[in-house]
């Protein structure tokens, strides 16, 4: 049976190759997995970068990117992490890394901080939270609180919400739903 298209890493052109490497693995923790030139494009250096061991790239970088191209054409890269404190762990990073555009956010299903890499690349980090309530949705959080004080005052927003639920049934209702397409992907 055919499965639907699954998004496994992400290539960027950037101006200045070794200082996004230095952001991507100070920042993220990514490991270079390697290093080299691509001939089809008059030999520009190419890094790739990795956080999972299953995986051999995430995320490609490729030098070259014209300046005069202007700001970055990239929305946003989206690095899940596992705990609140990964969040304020990553926040930290990015403070000290001169990122001055740090914005958590609260979506009811997910809290996220956007933020950008040094040429302008959006970056959204986010854990999922144990609801799910309507996209788009969203409010400024305070990462200084305690787990405990993010939890109800996340909850506290959505609840009165007509599509708050617990995130366990939405994805039931979501495997039902990706169960009739892949049932009609010939």
């Amino acid at each position: 049976m055919a499965k639907i298209p699954q998004l496994k890493h992400i290539g960027l052109h950037v101006d200045n190759l070794d200082n996004m490497v230095q952001f991507y693995t100070s920042v993220f923790d990514l490991i270079v997995t390697d290093r080299g030139e691509v001939e089809r494009l008059n030999n520009k250096k190419i890094v790739f970068l990795s956080g999972s061991d299953d995986a051999h790239h995430q995320l490609v970088l490729i030098a070259g990117k014209d300046p005069a191209s202007g700001p970055s054409v990239v929305f946003q890269m989206s690095f899940f992490v596992d705990a609140l404190n990964d969040l304020r762990r990553i926040e930290s990073r990015l403070k000290k890394m001169g990122v001055s555009y740090i914005h958590p956010i609260t979506h009811g299903n997910a809290w996220s901080i956007y933020s950008q890499d040094p040429e302008g690349n959006g970056l959204e980090i986010y854990m999922d939270t144990p609801w799910y309530v309507s996209q788009p949705h969203g409010k400024p959080f305070d990462l200084s609180l305690s787990d405990e004080e993010i939890y109800m005052f996340t909850k506290n927003l959505i609840t009165n919400n007509p599509t708050f639920k617990n995130q366990d049934d939405w994805r039931t209702q979501m495997q039902e739903k990706l169960l009739q397409v892949n049932a009609n992907i010939q």
